[in-house]
Parts: structure tokens; sequence; C-alpha cells
């Protein structure tokens, strides 16, 4: 499924380009920032680019936890652009507040943790035999639970976003995040999977970026719309 992670790299650093101009005007840097961190996210996801930037690195996966890393400050950086571009303020109260960062850091400690206790492993991309199983699987959980906290926070935003009557492009928007969501939510189920579906897995991960992707250039459209709607 490497053609679905290059598929996904290029949209980000496409959605990256677009917003330089606005970016460099002083108009809404944050997704500038974004859509650049999720490129860089799905670049080291691909085995090429992770081996020779692991081997840089020391060629111990060392660039495995600046992945999951770059995941969860890319989870909250979303999250946050979403609560605000809905009027969620509940939400976005969560994630900045007290219990969402204590979440945050708990899944930090937790994600080096085990990254220690795992051992040493031969440089992979996907991690490689011999780490030690438990704190593996601890590893890789944690690595999604964050994501899918943030997930879980706006999804309530973005159901009543989709069933609200308004600008249909918002709408759709909305319903492509929750999508992206729900399917992200999803690959918490990926202990329970034979190890054989490593394409399965893979779609899923990729499949939810690719959603909460085209769910963020949906929501810039729909400023666009709404902004010459304005100006009319």
């Amino acid at each position: 499924m490497t053609w679905l992670a290059w598929i996904t790299f290029g949209l980000a650093l496409v959605l990256a380009a677009v917003r330089i101009p606005a970016a460099v005007r002083g108009q809404n840097r944050l997704m500038l920032g974004l859509f650049a961190l999720i490129a860089g996210a799905v670049l080291l996801s691909i085995q090429g680019p992770y081996l020779a930037i692991d081997a840089a690195l020391g060629g111990f996966n060392l660039t495995n936890l600046v992945l999951r890393f770059l995941l969860f400050a890319i989870s909250l950086l979303l999250a946050v652009r979403i609560a605000r571009a809905f009027n969620a303020r509940d939400a976005q109260h969560i994630l900045l507040g007290p219990w969402g960062l204590a979440a945050l850091g708990l899944v930090c400690v937790g994600t080096v943790v085990s990254f220690l206790l795992m051992g040493a492993v031969p440089s992979s991309v996907g991690l490689g035999a011999g780490e030690d199983e438990h704190w593996f699987e601890a590893y890789a959980s944690l690595g999604r639970v964050y994501p899918t906290f943030t997930g879980l926070v706006l999804l309530p935003c973005l159901v009543r976003a989709v069933r609200l009557r308004g600008l249909g492009v918002l709408r759709s928007a909305a319903a492509l995040l929750a999508a992206g969501y729900v399917l992200l939510a999803l690959t918490n189920l990926f202990p329970l999977m034979p190890d054989e579906w490593v394409a399965a897995k893979q779609t899923m991960n990729y499949g939810s970026l690719l959603l909460l992707l085209t769910g963020l250039a949906t929501i810039w459209m729909a400023s666009v719309v709404t902004r010459r709607r304005s100006e009319t």
C-alpha cells in the first residue's frame, strides 16, 4: 500500500503549498503548519525515507518515536482547528483544558516508557521482530489512543453540523471529518485482526488520514464560498 501513502503525502504537500500565499500575508498560518506536519508524518511512515532518516539518527527506530510525537501534535492541532471551524467551544475546552492536556501528557510518557522497554530492534518502519511483544502492543496501542480521543471529543459537534441546515459545503466537510474519525477509532481493533491483514490495516490508517485531509480542504472551500457571498 505504498502508493496510498504517497498519494496521502502528495495531497498534504499540495494543500500546504496552496496555503503558502495566505500564510505569507499572515492569515491562518496554523493550516500551513498543520499540512506540513502531516506531509512530514506520512513521509516518515514510508519505508525508504524512514530507513534513511533512522540511519542518520542511529538506526534504532528513534524515527518511529519521532513519528509518534508528530502524530500527537497533529492530532491536537487538527482537533483544535476543527473545533474552531464549527464553533465547538466545549470540545476546544476539553482538548486544551486540564483533562485533555493530562491525557496527552500520560500518553506521551507511556509512549516513551514502552518504547524504551521494548528493547533494541532492527530499523524498520513498522518495527520488527525481536521486540518485547507486550511492550510493543502497549506502544502501538498508545499511538492510537490519543488521536482517537481527539476524534471522540469532536464527533458530537461534527454530527450536529451534518444534521443542521446550512452551507452544504460545510456539512460535507463535517461528514468527511466524522467518517475519518470513525475509521480512525476502528484502528483500535488492530490487535484483534490477523497479522496477515497488513493491507487492510494500512488502508484504514491512510484512508482515515485522506478523509481528514479532504475534510480540511472542504472547510477551506466553505470559507472561500462564504467570503465571496459576503462580498457580493
